[in-house]
């Protein structure tokens, strides 16, 4: 397979597989997979990587001493060990790049081509490791259904577009840089709670995942880009974390803002030396439940969604909460210092963003004030819906009348739009390495839905 996006980003791609399925008594499952895949982004000696996986499955329910249970009707047992490739790099990645002949640059009076991207011959697979489980449970003749599962990911030669220092005449290339780990455990509910004429079923599920960044091998932290000098890859912290200075208090004297340096000691003085983890965007448990309600020729489903333990850090809060500018202040302000002995959440005005870091006077950026709590609660789809019961001489199949509202209400303590975000960046890199930071995000519109379906 070959993809042109004009000739810079034109590559190819080729694969096999084998793959192997075998069962015993219709209780004993396992499936072997090989696969090889290639691609011309990568160098001449990485072209190719072999992903192998197995799997196997035991259906506990069907042996023998299990058939005399009255509570669970089916119980499985299934585990699998796996790798996969990545190979998401433009098509001209390993290769050193010059400029267009026609670039409009000149020397002595005749046109030059000059380079403007490092080649890296050595490029290769990204490749993860994937080891899970999962137990699946039936209870009560299928009236409660179970799942828990457990899995860790740990992905290695993480492809990444690095910073080089600006002296080789280059800024940035890609190269094989990170070991990234995943881990965690999910868990889902389904019951059926009535059956009839009415019923009612709820599907709940619940995870929790740990991710940490293991290494980024001889690079540093400044290399990898992502952020606008608010978060940075720390190895031993999860990716995306919030590198900042610390934010203690506002002094009630003359209202400035009060740091904690490295050492945690308090000084007036805003300092990037001294910013360090100060918490993460990534959430400790994330979820949703959904009912769905059915009764003659009604319908309804109602979904819910949750996070818990994630962080937000407001990037546009820095010129709408302080500093006045030509931008819109926001009414969080008022919860601001006004006069000696004030009590306050945000430090007193000013027009000099350097009035909050005396007695250097650099510009005051980045602080941990202006990290949230992101948890929410949100109401995210309601739909109700009705189908006619048409007699046998109508020449419909079907009708159906539908309503439909998305984002209903949102349930949290983040002051901003809308806790629930996706930073908005030029590219994907940035939006992994640096999530939850909020710059002027717009937030998910609600949206009203109403629908008249048929069939003839």
């Amino acid at each position: 397979m070959a993809k042109f996006i004009g000739s810079p980003d034109a590559w190819t791609f080729i694969s096999s597989f084998a793959r192997m399925n075998y069962s015993f008594k219709d209780k004993y499952y396992l499936q072997v997979v090989a696969r090889s895949d290639g691609s011309s982004k990568f160098g001449e000696n990485n072209k190719f990587g072999f992903f192998p996986a197995v799997s196997a499955g035991w259906i506990i329910s069907d042996e023998e001493f299990f058939r005399e249970n009255r509570t669970i009707s089916f119980l499985k047992l299934r585990a699998g060990w796996g790798k996969t490739g990545n190979a998401d790099v433009p098509g001209d990645a390993q290769y050193g790049t010059f400029s267009a002949a026609d670039n409009g640059i000149t020397y002595n009076g005749a046109p030059i081509l000059y380079p403007i991207k490092l080649p890296n011959p050595d490029l290769r697979w990204e490749t993860s490791t994937t080891l899970d489980a999962s137990l699946e449970m039936r209870l009560w003749k299928d009236a409660l259904q179970i799942e828990v599962s457990a899995y860790r990911k740990s992905s290695t030669d993480v492809l990444m577009n690095v910073s080089v220092p600006a002296s080789t005449g280059f800024t940035q290339y890609w190269d094989n840089v990170a070991e990234i780990l995943n881990q965690g455990l999910e868990l889902s509910i389904t019951s059926y709670n009535f059956n009839g004429p009415f019923s009612w079923k709820t599907d709940f599920n619940v995870a929790r995942n740990y991710n940490e960044l293991v290494s980024i091998g001889n690079y540093t932290p400044d290399a990898v880009s992502g952020g606008t000098n608010d978060s940075r890859v720390i190895p031993g912290k999860p990716v995306g974390s919030f590198y900042l200075m610390e934010f203690s208090h506002v002094d009630p004297a003359n209202g400035l803002p009060v740091y904690l340096d490295l050492n945690g000691n308090e000084t007036y003085d805003y300092d990037n030396s001294q910013r360090k983890y100060v918490g993460d965007g990534l959430p400790d448990i994330i979820g949703g439940i959904t009912n769905t309600f059915s009764y003659k020729g009604w319908d309804l489903t109602i979904l819910a969604t949750y996070s818990l333990g994630a962080k937000i850090f407001d990037s546009s809060g820095k010129r709408q909460m302080g500093v006045v500018t030509d931008w819109n202040m926001r009414a969080e302000i008022l919860d601001r210092w006004q006069q000696p002995g004030d009590e306050s959440f945000f430090p007193r005005l000013t027009l000099d963003e350097t009035t909050y870091s005396l007695p250097s006077g650099f510009p005051w950026w980045n602080t941990s004030l202006f990290i949230f709590d992101a948890d929410y609660l949100r109401l995210k789809n309601i739909a109700i819906g009705y189908n006619f019961t048409l007699k046998p001489e109508s020449r419909l199949n079907s009708l159906r009348v539908a309503a439909n509202v998305t984002n209903l209400f949102t349930l949290t303590n983040f002051p901003g739009l809308d806790p629930e975000l996706v930073r908005d960046f030029e590219n994907a890199q940035d939006r992994n390495l640096s999530p939850n930071v909020t710059y002027l995000t717009p937030p998910q519109e609600r949206s009203y839905n109403f629908s008249i379906s048929t069939t003839f």
